[in-house]
């Protein structure tokens, strides 16, 4: 029994099918032990697209997925995702191949030993949940087990083996030794009685509740408990970019997401609650902006998370915090609250209605440049009733996709980079999502300056004929940052009039059914084509270069005061 062996057991008893790498020489013995136990190896193109396709199969399954690279750069270009995982609160796998210990413990002061050595551990230390470095086949497995356990405990996070090439190779020469728990293991306290009644007692007497849903609701499996709570005493709910989909958009209690992209009638909700019920948000400046007070500037907040860190030191004043599961909070809120204790909210929904009508984010299709916003709303509509997972790259797109497609979990699925805010998250998380997910269609919303980054992947998508419908979002612009440039300075220096080559013909040449969009009547038909398409498709859509993300919530500004260009009503 090797340590390679051995750890390929624990993949086995983890129930993973498979696994996600781009190889190297390093970390080589593992692939011939995967092989021995019949579980696939998907390889992709580069590291980094590997790590998304692992990032996006956790998230949607909830399970950790083992993404594998070699050694040096292979670790180096993996450390986007990592980072990715751990800003996102996702339960990521990671193992890098590494030099044989060897070269690692020699003694010798030099800068590198062995080929492609490097500190991964120095490296990754301050991205990840824990990295530890087996120093013998024995530890190999018992690492690997708790690598599993910790990943998901309590805040989901990446947790990463650097794995050195002898570990691998040699043979575990006894039994392997009890490893302590790993440190960062997270023993939840009972829910607090006395503080969870008072929550109740709160959202009875409100006059103006709102919720504020962010991505804790989803991985604590709370979407149930979460609409349950809504629709039985009709509280507005409010999500956060990661949060999307965790309540059912097309509810007319959603309010659809928040912040510096979101939607003004959001901001306002926010702004003028009497009581604010924060579920699993780090309430970070995207969403509050820097004017901290606006957020319900003259009513109570109570913050529910199972980081302590995150209810201590959180930039906005709470009025409770409650460490917790939200899961559980919500579903002891809910047998606690009577159907008759809420306050007749009808003023609210009025005044929220209204807001809806002035600050609506509809424009009028464009007469000779396709407008994302229409490209997005076509593509929403053209689904309806499908089950669908969403992934975007980072910029424009990524907001026109959160606000003009409609969510819930579990049928329809927004897969984005949040806290890294990641360029190039788009297309392999896509194929991440299509093999997570086989039952549901996985579209693209990809930017063209985003899609580059991970372009290679295609072939990935080819290798395995994965269905995948991808919709390259072309405004010849890296238009977040040139909106913001053009806000602020005289040019947009790096970002604008940029050139794109013919993505339709790039899909061609990786044998992808491909599409040119360039005219607003060719829409809804050519959406049509490439969703209806057996296997992946590719279209090339030509967008106007001028359109902007308005409105938006700007330095200094408070919530009820977004940036826009646009007068009350007006549709463009």
């Amino acid at each position: 029994m090797t340590g390679a062996l051995s750890m390929a057991q624990v993949i086995r008893d983890q129930g993973l099918k498979r696994v996600f790498t781009f190889p190297g020489g390093t970390i080589a013995p593992l692939y011939d032990a995967l092989s021995q136990l019949g579980i696939e190896i998907v390889c992709a193109r580069h590291e980094q697209g590997a790590g998304y396709m692992a990032l996006a199969a956790s998230r949607l399954t909830g399970q950790p997925q083992v993404v594998m690279v070699t050694s040096g750069p292979g670790a180096t270009n993996l450390a986007t995702v990592i980072a990715d995982a751990f800003y996102d609160s996702t339960p990521l796998v990671a193992i890098c191949g590494q030099v044989g210990t060897g070269d690692l413990f020699s003694g010798r002061k030099v800068r590198q030993l062995g080929f492609q050595e490097i500190d991964c551990l120095g490296l990754m230390n301050g991205i990840c949940k824990a990295a530890w470095q087996p120093a013998k086949p024995d530890d190999a497995a018992p690492r690997l087990e708790q690598a599993f356990q910790l990943a998901v405990d309590g805040r989901c996070g990446p947790v990463v083996i650097d794995l050195p090439m002898d570990v691998q190779r040699d043979s575990i020469k006894g039994s392997p030794e009890k490893i302590a728990p790993p440190a960062g293991m997270l023993d939840l306290p009972d829910l607090d009685q006395d503080l969870t009644q008072n929550a109740a007692e709160m959202i009875a007497q409100a006059q103006r509740p709102v919720i504020l849903a962010g991505q804790g609701v989803l991985i604590s499996g709370a979407t149930k408990s979460l609409n349950d709570l809504a629709v039985k005493f009709r509280i507005p709910v409010v999500t956060t970019l990661p949060g999307i989909g965790s309540f059912d958009e097309d509810s007319d209690l959603s309010l659809g997401f928040a912040g510096h992209t979101g939607n003004q009638y959001a901001g306002l909700a926010l702004h003028e609650a009497d009581l604010l019920l924060v579920l699993g948000s780090r309430l970070d400046v995207r969403i509050t902006g820097s004017e901290t007070s606006s957020l319900a500037a003259d009513g109570k907040i109570i913050h529910v998370d199972l980081d302590v860190d995150e209810l201590e030191h959180c930039r906005v004043d709470t009025q409770l915090k409650i460490f917790a599961d939200v899961d559980q909070f919500l579903s002891r809120v809910n047998n606690l609250l009577k159907p008759t204790s809420p306050n007749d909210l009808k003023s609210w929904h009025e005044k929220i209605e209204t807001w809806k009508q002035e600050h609506s984010l509809s424009v009028a299709p464009g007469k000779e440049k396709i407008l994302p916003q229409t490209l997005v709303e076509a593509i929403n509509q053209l689904t309806k009733g499908q089950r669908i997972v969403a992934t975007t790259g980072v910029g424009s797109h990524q907001h026109w996709a959160a606000r003009h497609f409609s969510f819930h979990s579990p049928d329809r699925l927004f897969l984005t980079s949040a806290g890294h805010g990641a360029m190039g998250y788009d297309l392999p998380s896509a194929v991440g999502a299509a093999f997570a997910c086989p039952d549901h269609t996985v579209i693209c919303f990809a930017g063209d300056g985003s899609f580059q980054i991970n372009i290679q992947e295609l072939q990935t998508i080819v290798d395995f004929n994965l269905p995948v419908k991808i919709f390259v979002m072309d405004n010849s612009r890296l238009a977040l940052v040139s909106q913001f440039q053009l806000m602020n300075w005289p040019e947009d220096l790096t970002c604008g009039n940029k050139t794109n080559p013919d993505f339709k013909a790039i899909g061609q040449a990786y044998g992808i059914k491909s599409w040119l969009l360039d005219q607003p009547d060719q829409l809804p038909v050519i959406c049509q084509k490439a969703l209806e398409h057996p296997g992946p498709a590719l279209v090339h859509c030509r967008l106007d270069p001028n359109a902007d993300i308005d409105p938006m919530l700007l330095g200094g500004q408070p919530l009820n005061q977004m940036w826009t260009s646009r007068p009350k009503g007006h549709q463009q």
